[in-house]
């Protein structure tokens, strides 16, 4: 896959931020989804994300900077409904409706015509080997079987973008085997997808890249090899931040086992071993001198472990 923006990317997050009231959940977030990727997002607390994915939901406006779906300037309410899927873990359908009838509802609301909607349906109970559950009311079906469905009735209308948020949250083994391989089929058919979660060693297995949010403010992005793979030892890490003085903190970077560092015009790096240890100190150490991470580029394994841990603080 090319590091390169793509020509008329499925998706382009350009600088994004959201303020409530005077405080930041969300600070200058930028990536390019790719067609037929799986980005996965995690994050230290929940409200960055949640944000994140309302905003690209179309529900709330960002404070500043840009979300672009396929290109296109002018992409409105009613494109979304047809181009782009979404699923959170807390979806339900209507209980007192057949399993066809809310297919046929969800189809209905993506603006499908009801002939390809039945032929679509079809294929997708019989990708579940629930055909025969179409006529069963929803109130009558296990919570397996009804996780799985409603994942899929997310998707009737063949997007080509899905956003999903902590999709694998609660799901029994054979759900989230059923979620990864239908993410994986259909990226395969060309599909983007955009997946939140709370549980980054979830993703590993399935996203191509990860991106990690710390505190709002965006600090890794980069492909899931780097993350979890690797050869003879850690690697370096390079962390960039803005807003912070180097020269006024070499002592305690030094004490903190930075190997070497740099500073520019608008912007310091800082290197060191990639490790769970120094990258959970460092960047505790730079989030109380209010150092803006800007990115961090990982040569090898670790980092998706480290971000498990400073995650949890």
């Amino acid at each position: 896959m090319s590091l390169a923006e793509p020509v008329g990317a499925p998706l382009k997050v350009s600088d994004v931020s959201f303020k409530k009231g005077e405080h930041a959940l969300l600070s200058k977030a930028s990536f390019v989804l790719d067609s037929a990727e799986i980005l996965g997002i995690v994050s230290n607390r929940t409200e960055p994300v949640e944000c994140l994915f309302k905003l690209l939901l179309l529900l709330d406006r960002p404070s500043s900077g840009s979300i672009l779906y396929f290109n296109n300037p002018r992409f409105s309410r009613r494109d979304f409904s047809r181009r782009i899927g979404f699923y959170s873990c807390t979806m339900n359908l209507v209980e007192d409706l057949t399993v066809m009838e809310n297919f046929l509802l969800a189809a209905s609301l993506h603006g499908m015509p009801r002939e390809k909607a039945v032929k679509r349906i079809g294929e997708l109970l019989s990708l579940l080997e629930a055909a025969g559950f179409s006529k069963v009311k929803w109130s009558r079906l296990s919570l397996s079987l009804k996780r799985k469905l409603c994942f899929a009735s997310a998707f009737v209308h063949d997007p080509g973008v899905m956003l999903l948020y902590d999709p694998f949250r609660g799901a029994t083994f054979d759900v989230a085997s059923f979620m990864r391989n239908f993410l994986k089929t259909s990226t395969d058919l060309g599909k983007s997808v955009l997946v939140f979660s709370t549980v980054p060693l979830l993703l590993d297995d399935i996203c191509d890249r990860i991106l990690i949010f710390h505190n709002g403010q965006q600090a890794v992005l980069d492909h899931t090899e780097s993350f979890v793979t690797g050869v003879s030892g850690p690697g370096m890490l390079s962390i960039h931040v803005s807003g912070f003085s180097v020269e006024n903190n070499i002592e305690n970077l030094e004490k903190m086992g930075v190997s070497w560092y740099a500073t520019g015009e608008s912007e310091a790096i800082i290197e060191l071993d990639n490790t769970p240890e120094k990258i959970q100190s460092m960047l505790g150490f730079l989030v109380k001198n209010n150092a803006t991470v800007n990115k961090i580029v990982s040569s090898r394994q670790h980092l998706l472990e480290s971000a498990s841990r400073f995650m949890e603080e």
